[in-house]
């Protein structure tokens, strides 16, 4: 992965929005609740959480199944994989 990606994603999600995720859930056709983005934006917001390593992989995972369920947590999933493939 280009580093300077990681690093714009990574910026991203330390400054994303309920608003702005719950703007993106809705344009995947992602079924999640404002107060779900809320919950997980609030989460995620400045942790420097890196979706393309292991272990940051790992801790939003947790986030995402504890707050939209298990289910929905590993669709999101491959969805990532099948964006950062074509990255």
């Amino acid at each position: 992965m280009n580093p300077f990606i990681e690093q714009l994603v990574i910026q991203k999600m330390n400054h994303l929005t309920s608003e702005e995720l719950y703007r993106y859930a809705v344009q995947y056709g992602i079924a999640v609740t404002k107060q779900q983005t809320e919950n997980i934006a609030r989460r995620v917001q400045n942790q420097n959480i890196n979706p393309f390593q292991p272990q940051g992989q790992k801790k939003l995972r947790k986030i995402l199944d504890e707050e939209i369920g298990v289910a929905l947590a590993a669709r999101l999933e491959k969805q990532f994989e099948q964006l950062a493939k074509n990255l």
